[in-house]
This record gives C-alpha cells, sequence and structure tokens, in this order.
C-alpha cells in the first residue's frame, strides 16, 4: 500500500497520513489553547510562523520538520514531547517519552572505558 494511501503530494510532501492529520490537529489544539489566531501567531512571532505555513501544518498539506515543530510547540507554551506522545496515542502507537533537555548541554564522553 502507498504511503499515504491516497499517494498524494504537494510542495513536496506527501500527505494525507494519519499522522500529518493529528500532528495538525495537535497544533491546532495548542494553538486554540493560547486563543491564538493564525494571524496572531504571525504577529506575535514577529513573522517566525506565517499564518498560511501555521494553517498548511494544521491541515496536514504541508510537512513540519522536527525542529519547526518544536519551535511551534514552545512559541504555544507546550512540551514537544508531551504533544508527540499525545499524537502517537491516537495513530495507534504508545510512546512514552523522556526528554532531559538539561542533560543534552553536557559534553558527552565519546571515548570507551576500559575495565
Amino acid at each position: 500500500m502507498p504511503y499515504p494511501p491516497d499517494g498524494s503530494v504537494r510542495n513536496g510532501a506527501r500527505v494525507g497520513s494519519a499522522m500529518a492529520e493529528q500532528v495538525g490537529h495537535a497544533l491546532r489544539r495548542a494553538r486554540l489553547a493560547q486563543e491564538f489566531t493564525l494571524r496572531q501567531v504571525g504577529e506575535r512571532s514577529e513573522g517566525a510562523f506565517k499564518p498560511t505555513a501555521v494553517a498548511g501544518y494544521e491541515r496536514a498539506e504541508r510537512s513540519i520538520s522536527l525542529e519547526r515543530f518544536c519551535e511551534l510547540c514552545g512559541f504555544y507554551g507546550v512540551a514537544p514531547a508531551q504533544l508527540l506522545a499525545e499524537i502517537m496515542e491516537v495513530v495507534g502507537g504508545r510512546l512514552d517519552l523522556i526528554v532531559d533537555l538539561t542533560r543534552s548541554q553536557e559534553p558527552a564522553d565519546a571515548s570507551p572505558t576500559a575495565d
């Protein structure tokens, strides 16, 4: 079966998948929880988020990168991990995420320790 089932492509991205639709629904819920219109998102973000792009994400007509998703979640004041977990639960998978951003700033020890 092709992915997504309808095989449609817009703006270089496949659309119509359950995942894309749920991402859009989740982003819309987050925006409406802040009582923002699409126009207000553009204004309050000082143009960082264009209303047409956000509308495209919400309608699953435009794909969104993980980085952009996290930025938009931050703008809405929602933890990206929580929103992703909600999305995964709806699309049929359970995702228990723990994202410890405090540890992301620590240097990684790339050398293995010898015992």
